[in-house]
């Protein structure tokens, strides 16, 4: 679909102006109704809004530690003399996602486990959703036996809810992962239990994305069958790298001051990756969880520069801090769970 395509679709509820969003008043509908089975057809829109009196929550600090130390990936609340944590995080102002085109049930570790119920949740992916699962270890702490899992380690949740993470980054890392999973395989799964994969942002060109990955995908995991659970596919984040169109990385930069904001219809042209990966879901029925608007509009919430050994800026990664893009995915998960409900 062409970019002033999509953008039209939304012309009746948002307008793009910088960073203000207007929207209509009007009851929102779920992003997730359970008649749709756990789809969304369209992109989750909203807007960052500061947010510091979550910091005053009686939970705040214990979240916080966790983040910093427990999860242990880019917390960015220890900026050091060759590291800088964005301006909203060192002052304390947490950032909380108000979507403007549906609407989202708050999350809570209860409404988390309720929605999970007994399945098991498999992560497929790289760093950033290596991320994801670091969070969500953090904001399920209180309900994992002996506190165990709140980093990278399987997670086994009070009712029996398991959730798992495998890095995969490329098309060589997902046929070593399938392998694993051949005889013995690390973890049992069912045809209820569900796979959430992404893979996209190591790819940095648009026909080598298609041909090196998506096309094996296609082939191992749609067309077959490559893992005994539900497969489901999760957008790609975007990237604020300066000097490149739509902000996609081009190569390291050690002369890098920083992450930069886009304009938005640049950030569209850029997109291809959710563009392709999204159409191929389709094909197949596949659910795709939403979350690149959410970080297309998240420019100032990257860890930024020198951090962690890049050479440059890390404009790709996002600050797992206090609220922000990985606690508003655990949401917009939670509201997933709890309308994907697959036959057995």
């Amino acid at each position: 679909m062409h970019s002033w395509m999509r953008l039209s679709l939304f012309a009746p509820f948002l307008v793009w102006s910088g960073a203000l969003i207007a929207v209509h008043s009007q009851v929102l509908p779920l992003c997730y109704p359970p008649h749709l089975n756990g789809t969304s057809s369209n992109d989750i829109r909203g807007v960052w809004q500061e947010a510091p009196e979550l910091m005053s929550l009686p939970s705040a600090a214990k979240h916080i530690i966790c983040r910093t130390h427990g999860a242990g990936t880019r917390g960015c609340a220890r900026p050091t003399k060759k590291s800088r944590a964005p301006q909203p995080y060192k002052a304390g102002r947490p950032r909380k996602f108000v979507p403007s085109t549906c609407s989202l049930q708050e999350f809570s570790p209860e409404a988390f486990e309720h929605a999970l119920g007994p399945r098991k949740v498999f992560f497929f992916g790289d760093s950033v959703t290596m991320q994801h699962k670091g969070s969500l270890g953090c904001s399920l702490a209180d309900h994992l036996p002996n506190n165990t899992g709140a980093g990278f380690g399987k997670m086994v949740l009070t009712n029996g809810g398991r959730i798992a993470f495998f890095r995969v980054s490329t098309s060589k890392n997902l046929l070593n992962q399938i392998a694993r999973f051949k005889d013995p395989p690390p973890e049992t799964m069912s045809a209820r239990d569900i796979c959430i994969f992404n893979v996209g942002v190591h790819y940095n060109e648009a026909r080598e994305y298609a041909t090196d990955f998506l096309d094996q995908f296609e082939a191992i995991c749609l067309q077959k069958k490559c893992m005994p659970c539900q497969v489901v596919w999760r957008e790609s984040t975007h990237q604020h790298f300066p000097g490149s169109l739509g902000g996609l990385f081009l190569k390291p930069d050690p002369k890098c001051k920083g992450c930069v904001k886009v304009p938005f219809g640049q950030m569209l042209t850029a997109n291809w990756r959710n563009d392709l990966a999204n159409k191929l879901m389709a094909k197949y029925d596949v659910p795709v969880i939403r979350g690149w608007y959410m970080t297309a509009i998240a420019n100032d919430m990257h860890p930024e520069v020198g951090t962690y050994n890049h050479n440059g800026c890390d404009c790709t990664h996002y600050c797992n801090f206090y609220h922000g893009v990985f606690e508003t995915w655990n949401q917009v998960l939670q509201n997933f769970l709890a309308a994907f409900q697959p036959a057995s």
